[in-house]
């Protein structure tokens, strides 16, 4: 007899609660266990456990490939709808901590001690990559769904953004942690449902090392993470500006020993080259006069 399973995440908002409690009523419905779906789906039990968990919005990918595991004859226009809802309220956020006892008030002493040393401020660091940047921006702006652009929006920014190879395989990288695929998935995803051979070893590449894939490695990478063909152009775009770039700087001359000790002598300051010039010309002078000397 399989495992009953866990309680909705007590944190999930309303609309994912809506999306996962329908996902499971129709798995239950079917009477198909994760270890029987899995197989179907081409994901993993624990992918589909999570999708199901409440913990995060996951993504259309998953949701499909769960329906139409579950009742392949099923119409998807009303998942899609819940889908979008549920991605529209976003993942939730930690509860905030319990505030803090206040402190008692500071005597006259301890005042006139925090006037002359005041504590200092907590220095921000910037974030690790363009992707995890644009998303802190994007949690701290107002929640109102007119106010809060899209993850499209936010990715769209992010591609326009990127200025090296480094950037690119990051923002890969947080789309798949958003997919929540894993490198062996993404393999098989984009090998059976889209019929695109791409290696593991290619994906591991693609978002570990700082070397821009080829056309047809992105093109698979982007639909097996749920990227629709439309929106795979800018994508595209984005990779082949950055191989532009990276054909300009590889083309540009080297500069000739000549040339870089003419670039070295043009930092040296007007007095230390006079200077220079002094001493030579001394040197110079006294070398003169001991050859007169001789002869």
């Amino acid at each position: 007899m399989a495992r009953p399973e866990s309680p909705i995440w007590v944190g999930a908002s309303p609309e994912n609660r809506s999306l996962v409690l329908a996902m499971r009523e129709l798995r239950t419905e079917k009477g198909m266990p994760y270890t029987t779906l899995a197989p179907l789906c081409h994901y993993s039990v624990a992918t589909l456990s999570t999708a199901a968990s409440g913990k995060k919005v996951p993504s259309w990918e998953v949701v499909k490939a769960y329906v139409l595991g579950c009742d392949p004859d099923t119409d998807l226009t009303q998942w899609r709808s819940l889908w979008d809802a549920a991605r529209l309220a976003g993942n939730p956020r930690p509860a905030p901590a319990a505030p803090a006892v206040a402190p008692a008030a500071p005597n006259r002493r301890e005042r006139r001690r925090r006037q002359r040393y005041p504590d200092p401020q907590p220095l921000e660091l910037p974030s690790e990559s363009l992707a995890e940047l644009l998303r802190t921006a994007t949690i701290s702006m107002p929640r109102q769904s007119h106010q809060r652009p899209g993850r499209d929006d936010t990715m769209r920014t992010a591609l326009m953004l990127c200025t090296t190879p480094a950037d690119f395989t990051g923002l890969l990288r947080d789309l798949r942690q958003h997919a929540d695929l894993s490198v062996r998935e993404i393999s098989d995803v984009a090998s059976q449902r889209h019929g695109i051979s791409i290696s593991k070893s290619a994906v591991h590449d693609m978002t570990s090392g700082g070397k821009l894939p080829t056309t047809e490695q992105l093109h698979a990478y982007l639909l097996a993470c749920g990227i629709d063909r439309d929106e795979t152009t800018m994508w595209h775009h984005t990779a082949t500006r950055l191989k532009i770039s990276q054909i300009r700087e590889a083309g540009r001359p080297t500069a000739t020993p000549i040339r870089a000790a003419f670039e070295k002598i043009s930092h040296i300051g007007f007095e230390a080259l006079m200077t220079t010039v002094m001493t030579l010309f001394v040197m110079l002078v006294q070398v003169s006069h001991m050859t007169e000397g001789l002869f």
